[in-house]
């Protein structure tokens, strides 16, 4: 694992943990797992814990509420055995072991994978926690200059430091932006009054991305006939019609 990952969350040095090694085994015991996630944990060469955010090693503060318990933020630096295929099954695995909300960086060869899970309450099970959302990167190469933003912006200078649920929010928020940048060649950034407006629209955008993805998948099946074929082929233009009108809105935005 090459990346230096600090240089990129520039994390104060009281958080980190110095890369202690972290047990498959304990995260099947603390986390039950079934036998097709243990075979899912193969996947993974080597997990370590990174850092660990807390009021006391970060001087932001814990979020204690009504629908949360954030006293912590746990960051784990995950080494794949070399499979590009199975980066989000076995980050959405090891974000589902800690009740505490996780960062877990990913190293895949020479590219790289941040995902961010959020977690409240829960409100079946007094005590228990929830995975709420993660938000992934998926895989991307470090050094090319498009990502570069989004690597400054997921500093630890450069979030907003209320308190670790705003800390996280902000940080998630970021990596959901960052899944535009392959299709619009930038990480886009926009004026504070727009910056929700274009959160919105990159959601969209993913929606309306994975509806594509299916409609070619379908389209491109064994047994789908001409008449099916060319009903699917309209449908795929109207959604690709449509991603592109986001990613126009988008531009726009980030020009304006």
């Amino acid at each position: 694992m090459s990346t230096r990952w600090n240089d990129i969350f520039q994390l104060p040095d009281a958080a980190l943990a110095g890369g202690k090694r972290v047990p498959k085994t304990m995260l099947v015991s603390q986390a039950a797992l079934t036998k097709h996630e243990q075979k899912t944990l193969d996947k993974m060469k080597r997990l370590e814990h990174f850092a660990t955010a807390t009021k006391a090693t970060t001087r932001i503060l814990p979020r204690v509420d009504e629908e949360r318990d954030i006293q912590s933020v746990i960051f784990l630096r995950c080494e794949m055995a070399g499979t590009s295929q199975a980066v989000a099954e076995v980050a959405h695995l090891v974000h589902k072991c800690f009740p505490n909300p996780t960062v877990i960086m990913q190293d895949v060869g020479d590219k790289i994978c941040v995902s961010v899970s959020l977690t409240r309450k829960s409100h079946a099970e007094r005590g228990a926690t929830v995975m709420e959302a993660v938000e992934s990167t998926g895989l991307f190469d470090g050094k090319a200059p498009e990502w570069q933003p989004f690597l400054d912006a997921i500093a630890y200078p450069m979030l907003p430091q209320g308190d670790l649920y705003e800390y996280l929010r902000a940080m998630a928020s970021d990596v959901m932006l960052s899944r535009a940048i392959d299709a619009l060649g930038f990480y886009p950034q926009a004026r504070a009054g727009d910056q929700k407006r274009i959160l919105v629209l990159v959601n969209r955008y993913d929606v309306v991305r994975s509806e594509v993805r299916q409609l070619y998948e379908q389209r491109n099946g064994p047994n789908v006939t001409l008449n099916e074929s060319a009903k699917l082929r309209m449908r795929i233009r109207k959604a690709e019609n449509q991603q592109n009108a986001i990613l126009d809105e988008i531009k726009e935005l980030c020009n304006g």
